[in-house]
């Protein structure tokens, strides 16, 4: 029989899986696996530093619902990508990370071997849904089937598995594996809990549904469910777009406005659908309800965390909505005014105040007003956490769902432009743009290099305010006695573009934005679009 080395096993088990496209960067220690992907059809890209590797790969599931896979080293490899698993973790974004670890002589022996890191599984369980050490090369086929399926099992997130670099090149007999689909069954809705929420919501006057991420791909039955009871609806940021938010029903990403809450508050019943409730999402103004509490989610543990629900399901989302569409009555709606515009008004009015960008929001909408008349409507933003993208959550109208990528619960800096290098490489055929702020996108700007080699188009929008804008914000509103830490001194971005050999863009308002952003979308490559937020009052 023929001999097989582990690393070839591994290469061999990601193309079973139809992983196309890797992340990652070469290094001593995983060169076997470069070694044995050189004949195969997967696709790697050469991230520039580990947490691009693993944002790209962010933005590849996020955008796709497919896992996002990473190779890296042992140590700093590993270290440097777990800010990224961290955001995926806490977004619920299946991503697989696999690392390399030094010889099994070596393991947990504090010997000095070159990236040698103690406890490192027990380290990542923090940022991953799991961390296993493979310590025989028959096993890295089966520990990466579950480690690929775990990723997207039940409540999604990042799962990580590491092979020492002995393993990688032990020799075994090359034997077929059969094909196994780890992905467990949806479990079993419990029909007494479905029979409650109908009873509970035939009963009552109002409903209106708070959908989250984890309703992604129900949109159909969102639509079905709300139009069924004359139900608004309200999306997190990770659920935006959901529901096409030009929709006469739908209140867009505004949970956090004192004017949704204050609907929420006057409803019998609210159904919450594959969402957290999360502190993020409410910005930190806890929920509170005079009606009652449906919960919907795979993960019965969010059934009391952030709000006690009066009936939790547990279910996959799109299982548990048709279970109870088909018992629900249709509710006339002849007259019946939800007030949606008048709602939505009100949260314009209340959006300098709460944002505490009084002086700049003006300038802000203007700016997206034009980004959004440019992008198509199943184009993909790229955000970060960064002025224009808080704003943008609910001032910048998403009509499909996986359109709209931000950083939301872990609310990391540098996620833009390498989430948006996996999103534009994981759709081809759509635009895909980046936006974020000058602090942010030097967290991550070296993955211009990466995006140029990938040959793809994408424009990069940097919302160049002279440092970390929204942490100046909050000094000011604290009455900071002077600005700390805050204004810094950015590169001339143009020059940066020039040296990158790409194409750059000034921009001061919104005309001169829309006409960067066509002729950027034209541009077979990268280009970087600055927008010139100080002399704006930004």
């Amino acid at each position: 029989m023929n001999k097989i080395t582990g690393s070839k096993i591994l290469v061999n088990t990601l193309e079973k899986l139809k992983v196309d496209t890797i992340f990652g960067i070469p290094g001593i220690h995983n060169l076997d696996i470069y070694e044995a992907m050189i004949d195969s059809n997967i696709h790697h890209v050469t991230a520039r530093n580990e947490s691009g590797a693993g944002f790209m790969a962010d933005g590849f599931a996020r955008s796709t619902g497919k896992p996002g896979v990473a190779l890296v080293i042992t140590g700093p490899g590993l270290t440097n990508i777990m800010t990224p698993m961290g955001q995926a973790f806490h977004d619920s974004i299946p991503m697989v990370v696999i690392s390399s670890q030094v010889p099994t002589t070596f393991l947990d022996q504090g010997a000095g071997f070159l990236h040698e890191l103690k406890n490192s599984t027990i380290m990542v369980k923090s940022v991953a849904k799991e961390s296993r050490t493979v310590l025989s090369a028959d096993a890295i086929g089966l520990y990466l089937e579950e480690a690929y399926y775990l990723s997207m099992s039940g409540r999604p997130g990042p799962v990580h598995i590491e092979i020492p670099m002995d393993i990688l090149r032990e020799l075994v007999d090359d034997m077929e594996v059969p094909n196994r689909n780890l992905i467990n069954s949806n479990p079993v809705i419990n029909e007494d809990y479905i029979i409650k929420a109908s009873d509970m919501i035939n009963a009552s006057k109002t409903v209106m549904l708070i959908v989250g991420g984890g309703a992604v791909n129900c949109d159909k039955e969102i639509l079905e469910l709300a139009n069924k009871i004359s139900a608004p609806v309200i999306q997190t940021t990770a659920g935006k777009g959901i529901v096409d938010e030009t929709h006469a029903l739908c209140l867009g990403s505004r949970l956090h406005f004192s004017a949704v809450k204050d609907k929420l508050m006057e409803t019998d019943v609210v159904i919450a659908i594959g969402t957290q409730l999360s502190p993020t999402d409410l910005w930190e103004v806890p929920l509170s309800l005079h009606g009652k509490l449906i919960q919907i989610d795979i993960d019965p543990g969010q059934f009391n965390r952030n709000y006690r629900a009066d009936i939790g399901i547990k279910g996959d989302a799109r299982d548990v909505l048709n279970a109870l569409i088909s018992k629900l009555k249709y509710r006339e709606t002849d007259g019946v005014d939800h007030n949606i515009s008048e709602i939505i008004v009100k949260t314009g009015q209340q959006l300098k105040t709460l944002t505490d960008m009084e002086d700049s929001m003006d300038f802000i909408k203007e700016m997206l007003g034009a980004i959004r008349r440019i992008l198509p409507k199943d184009g993909i933003l790229c955000t970060d956490m960064t002025t224009s993208s808080y704003v943008a959550i609910s001032e910048f109208p998403s009509y499909m769902e996986r359109t709209f990528l931000h950083p939301v619960g872990f609310g990391t800096l540098g996620h833009a432009l390498p989430a948006g290098i996996g999103a534009k490489l994981a759709n081809p055929e759509k635009v895909v743009l980046v936006l974020e702020g000058d602090g942010g996108f030097q967290f991550t700007m070296q993955e211009l290099s990466c995006a140029i080699e990938e040959g793809i188009s994408l424009p990069v929008i940097v919302w160049d305010n002279g440092g970390f804008g929204e942490i100046r914000r909050n000094e000011k509103a604290r009455n900071f006695s002077k600005n700390i830490a805050v204004d810094n001194s950015n590169p001339d971005f143009l020059k940066l573009a020039d040296a990158y050999g790409i194409r750059g863009f000034s921009v001061s308002n919104g005309k001169e934005m829309e006409e960067a952003l066509i002729q950027a979308i034209e541009i077979e490559g990268v280009s970087l679009i600055v927008v010139n937020v100080t002399v704006n009052g930004g």
